[in-house]
């Protein structure tokens, strides 16, 4: 795999996106530990020691030739979302307290006529909640195994693309906290449970644990992460990523396992309709954007 030599020279695109979004969302904890909005002042010190180590890593590689560095100071954007998600978490309600999740299923009913979480209920069984639970708990792993697949492959360009991969999913992910600010929805489990007449249980031990875990989590935490569904969108930039450079990879894997996973969205009843909508222009404009923002700085470099 080849990479720009002076690039690494550089802070890139997503780096920049990943500090000025983690600073923001650190100072609005600060302000809000400040008016007593916060009590735990853990939920800072864990996001502003996660950002110093990301910024450390990106820093650290300007100076070494490391392979392992180089790898890691990109590839570390991946678990640092997670904890500035978590970050934002803590603060969204508290920036806008109201949920919206009436809108949003008045927005299904009348612009597709039917709720989709309810019309799944004759469908439900142990061994279907058990395949889609699975593949909705693959959100959480391909990010991860793409990111590797295309920075390591073998032939140049490599490393561009592994870019513009991470890139797209860290405009989408971040750009999404714009809406969970301006509509922040608990998703149809949480805020309407008595819609549904049938539990979910899955066949396996592991899966009911974790079904329980994340109704009471998603119960306790206030998160509020619905529209759009990054499960769908990140899924949709998984895989158009996969076809254009991981075509078998794409096919036996990306393809199957994201159809399964835009099923379990609105089976498990964690988003409505509306949100897998919303989420096909997010992740279309994030990956025109990730393209042209790197391919422009590879022609400067160039140049």
């Amino acid at each position: 795999m080849t990479q720009p030599s002076k690039q690494v020279s550089q802070f890139y695109p997503e780096d920049l996106i990943a500090i000025s979004v983690s600073g923001i969302i650190v100072l609005v904890q600060i302000y809000c530990f400040w008016l007593g909005m916060i009590k735990d002042v853990s939920e800072i010190i864990i996001p502003a020691v996660s950002s110093l180590v990301l910024t450390f890593f990106i820093i650290y590689r300007r100076s070494t030739s490391s392979k392992t560095i180089k790898f890691l100071s990109s590839y570390q954007h991946i678990p640092f979302y997670g904890i500035i998600f978590s970050a934002f978490q803590s603060v969204v309600h508290k920036l806008n307290p109201n949920d919206y999740d009436s809108l949003l299923l008045k927005i299904d009913m009348s612009v597709f006529g039917f709720d989709i979480t309810r019309s799944f209920e004759p469908f439900i069984s142990n061994g279907l909640t058990e395949i889609l639970t699975l593949s909705y708990f693959s959100y959480y792993v391909l990010p991860t195994l793409t990111f590797v697949l295309l920075y390591f492959k073998k032939e140049s360009g490599a490393f561009t693309f592994s870019r513009q991969y991470l890139l797209a999913i860290l405009i989408a992910w971040y750009s999404a906290f714009v809406f969970y600010i301006l509509l922040p929805a608990a998703g149809p489990d949480i805020a309407f449970p008595e819609h549904y007449t049938i539990t979910l249980q899955g066949l396996s031990p592991i899966t009911n644990t974790y079904l329980n875990n994340l109704g009471q989590y998603l119960r306790e935490s206030f998160i509020r992460n619905t529209f759009p569904s990054l499960h769908f969108g990140i899924i949709l930039i998984t895989n158009y990523f996969a076809y254009r450079l991981r075509r078998k990879y794409f096919l036996f894997c990306t393809l199957p396992l994201g159809t399964l996973l835009a099923i379990a969205t609105v089976y498990l009843r964690q988003h409505y309709l509306i949100d897998l909508v919303g989420s096909l222009p997010l992740a279309a404009i994030s990956i025109y954007l990730s393209i042209k923002i790197i391919d422009s700085g590879n022609k400067k470099e160039a140049a």
